[in-house]
């Protein structure tokens, strides 16, 4: 994922219990970086998402995407 990619959560991420909530997100990549933490770097990705005509911003690492054994996001539209 990059800046400008829209993107949703996946099935798999949405299928999970108690997250069925956000099947209907459609988010816009607003901020890749890389953090250098004591022990290695971490990716962070920063989503703005739209919510009931609301938005918000969310930020996501490596480390709680890297814990799950499936694809949190999905891309829907790639920027150029």
């Amino acid at each position: 994922m990059k800046v400008g990619d829209m993107v949703k959560f996946s099935k798999e991420h949405t299928r999970r219990p108690g997250v069925g909530n956000v099947k209907d997100w459609i988010g816009i990549v607003i901020r890749v970086t890389l953090t250098d933490v004591r022990v290695h770097a971490v990716d962070k990705i920063k989503i703005m998402w739209t919510v009931h005509g609301d938005s918000h911003i969310s930020h996501y690492d490596e480390l709680w995407w890297n814990n799950l054994n499936y694809e949190p996001f999905e891309v829907i539209h790639e920027s150029r």
